[in-house]
């Protein structure tokens, strides 16, 4: 993948300072400061996606907190990374750009976003094999949007990457995303975990029996 630099920008200091209330000073500072360069070797050895696609940026965010966390020698869990991503999310900046969208007043907002996904895969695909794959089973629920990938790119660069481990708390951001636009996602099976799909099927946090 092309190196981007803006995401590291962006999130950095924002992962400094949920480090180090959390873990301490000495800590944050070397997640912050070795893990700039993790990041960026982490993004370079990955496949690309290519240009314009609309997942992509998916893969630099997931890829700067593996880097902080490299970055820190690991010394704290996956687990403890998995809240420093909260923290992220829920910063005012990011909770306020992620909560635009509002799944109970648009709830095929990410049906309709993956079909442009998948039609940029039709056009694109075959020049880049190692983006996500998207399905979708249209008859399969009433409320929401529904699909699923049966691949990622993610997953797959994280465990060539021997940071696979990291996997779980990377996956867990989804629930956080989606429920900062008022969504909730429910979902049975999880590539990381070896199952054979991620699914999504998000429906907005207002519903009751969902169908």
């Amino acid at each position: 993948m092309r190196y981007k630099g803006i995401y590291w920008t962006v999130f950095a200091p924002m992962i400094r300072q949920s480090m180090r209330e959390r873990f301490g000073r000495e800590t944050a500072e070397q997640a912050v400061r070795r893990g700039k360069g993790e990041y960026r070797r982490i993004v370079e050895a990955a496949d690309e996606l290519g240009p314009g696609n609309p997942l992509a940026m998916n893969a630099y965010f997931a890829y700067v907190f593996a880097g902080a966390w490299l970055g820190c020698g690991r010394t704290v869990t996956p687990e403890d990374m998995g809240a420093v991503m909260t923290d992220v999310l829920t910063t005012p900046l990011v909770r306020t750009v992620l909560g635009c969208i509002d799944l109970n007043r648009s709830p095929r907002y990410w049906y309709r976003s993956m079909k442009r996904y998948e039609a940029w895969c039709e056009r694109h695909g075959r020049d880049y094999p190692a983006t996500w794959k998207v399905g979708f089973d249209e008859g399969l629920h009433r409320d929401g949007s529904y699909y699923y990938f049966t691949s990622c790119p993610i997953c797959a660069h994280c465990q060539k990457q021997g940071i696979g481990e990291l996997m779980g708390a990377l996956c867990a951001t989804d629930r956080v995303m989606f429920a900062l636009q008022h969504g909730v996602l429910h979902r049975e099976h999880v590539i990381a975990q070896g199952g054979a799909m991620c699914d999504y099927w998000v429906v907005g946090d207002r519903v009751r029996d969902a169908k």
